[in-house]
């Protein structure tokens, strides 16, 4: 059964002024009160932070909201509004963990907050909303990392919960801007189910034990005046014998009752994409051009020395594989190369790995870049293109045309690849990681995710380089109590301005940073 509850928010503000920081990496964060670094200027809107000390003389880093919001443990859904008098407003999905100690006791949130990061208290009570979309309990239950805004300024979120059979399925639920479930769309709880490989219905027809899928990204697509939005995930096999994981995309029709898989997209069925054999592919982030068309990025281990490879697919708005983008593969006795396909190991000269998570486009270079994470090597080897020997695994992007092409932009970064390696810089940990993207109205990239086990945004250059106005370095470091704790979404403000992003899973709860990249 679907239940909403609504309540009041508390929360705690931490405006933060970065200081300039060295090419070392370390950008020593302040705190309230603190003074300016040696000859560092105060960024736009900054201020400066509660007992900490300035960092070393540098240039200023962008102005900084930081809040964390105990209602939330984590929150990797995130979009801002564009409609009516919400326009500039951020919208935030994901679970809070009632009891800490059991995972299994998630229940979905959703958030409006004003640009400031203040709760917007005319969204449900006091600006969150929770929604259990299942009776049932079960490993990844009631999460979300996917929200959009309509185009009416109606909200669609997707959550991942435990269905009946004990797997896993994914749900849509689509909230007034007041944060009330829509009467009358849906099911008798509110949600439309959105099918990958298997129906509930048909989920005793599954070889496995049980069918598990999950949403990663959900955007609307404004090359209609009506209401459509494509969701990406993975989810169970769907060829009736194989028990891996396969990639999923699919475009949903959202009507005045709920929402429904569009006929004329793939023959009414999602999209599937399985390299060979039994893989698990991982499906990650994707965007939905003017034209209609589906860019998606993700990546699947081939297995052995070969690894890690990343994947680009692009779809028609028909849903068939768009023939006039990339069409290569560097593995091609594995995955034969084809037309709307990238397949690609900017590493594998070094037998590193490389996987993508989200990708945007750069207008002016008519390309695609992608952020993610990979090995510029392995294990106690040396690098043959100039980068340190990976430890733990090394935040990267890399570009490829949006057209036809043979081989990924070589000229991006560093022989290809733009990376970030905090090994040996005395970090709580080697962990380096890109989680999201969005690509500002310059073209330059912000890329979201950590950098030495530490929550952190990466700054390039439209050609891949770190961006040396950020912070002398391009990498804006975040200090977090709990290593590991990362930021997993990014959202770009409709005037391209601020880069909000949010976390992945903290027992304090979960944090929203905005940032003005400078430039």
């Amino acid at each position: 059964m679907t239940k909403t509850k609504l309540f009041t928010a508390t929360i705690f503000s931490l405006t933060l002024m970065l200081s300039g920081c060295g090419s070392d990496g370390d950008d020593g964060a302040a705190g309230a009160d603190g003074a300016p670094g040696a000859d560092g200027a105060t960024g736009a809107d900054g201020a400066p932070g509660a007992d900490g000390s300035p960092g070393p003389s540098g240039p200023s880093g962008p102005a900084v909201v930081d809040r964390i919001y105990p209602e939330a443990n984590d929150l990797r859904g995130l979009t801002y509004a564009q409609v009516g008098s919400n326009a500039g407003k951020i919208y935030v999905s994901g679970f809070v963990r009632p009891n800490l100690s059991d995972p299994f006791s998630n229940v979905a949130v959703v958030g409006r907050l004003f640009a400031n990061g203040e709760p917007d208290d005319s969204f449900g009570d006091d600006g969150f909303v929770q929604i259990e979309a299942t009776s049932q309990r079960g490993a990844d239950d009631e999460t979300s990392a996917a929200i959009t805004e309509l185009q009416g300024g109606d909200v669609v979120v997707a959550i991942n919960a435990t269905e009946s059979s004990g797997g896993r399925s994914v749900y849509l639920f689509r909230l007034n801007p007041d944060g009330t479930l829509q009467d009358g769309w849906g099911d008798e709880d509110g949600k439309a189910e959105v099918p990958f490989g298997y129906p509930d219905a048909n989920d005793n027809i599954f070889p496995g034990n049980f069918v598990e899928d999950f949403a990663w990204d959900l955007q609307v697509d404004r090359s209609v005046s009506t209401d459509r939005v494509v969701v990406f995930g993975h989810g169970s096999a769907n060829d009736g014998s194989r028990t891996d994981r396969d990639r999923y995309i699919t475009r949903m029709l959202i009507t005045d009752t709920g929402a429904e898989t569009d006929p004329a997209f793939n023959g009414g069925e999602a999209f599937s994409f399985n390299p060979f054999g039994t893989l698990n592919d991982n499906q990650r982030r994707g965007i939905v051009e003017s034209d209609g068309k589906i860019v998606a990025a993700g990546y699947t281990n081939l297995g052995g020395i070969v690894r890690h490879h990343a994947m680009i697919i692009r779809l028609n708005e028909d849903g068939t594989y768009d023939d006039t983008f990339a069409g290569y593969s560097d593995e091609e006795v594995l995955v034969p190369a084809r037309g709307g396909l990238a397949v690609f190991n900017a590493f594998q000269v070094d037998e590193g790995f490389s996987e993508v998570y989200a990708v945007g486009r750069q207008s002016s270079t008519n390309s695609y870049v992608t952020a993610g994470y990979g090995g510029a090597t392995r294990e106690n080897r040396d690098s043959t293109l100039g980068f340190e020997t990976t430890i733990r695994p090394d935040t990267v992007a890399f570009r490829t045309s949006t057209g036809v092409s043979t081989n990924f932009d070589t000229t991006f970064g560093s022989a290809g690849a733009s990376i970030f390696q905090s090994e040996g810089k005395g970090f709580p940990s080697a962990d380096d990681r890109g989680r999201h993207m969005v690509v500002l109205p310059d073209d330059r990239t912000v890329i979201v995710g950590q950098f030495g086990g530490v929550p952190a945004a990466f700054v390039l250059t439209i050609d891949g380089e770190p961006d040396t106005s950020v912070f002398g370095d391009g990498i804006i470091e975040l200090d977090n109590q709990v290593v590991d704790v990362q930021f997993w979404a990014a959202a770009l403000s409709p005037d391209g301005s601020r880069v909000a992003m949010t976390t992945n899973f903290d027992s304090d709860g979960a944090r929203l940073v905005v940032i003005k990249p400078a430039g």
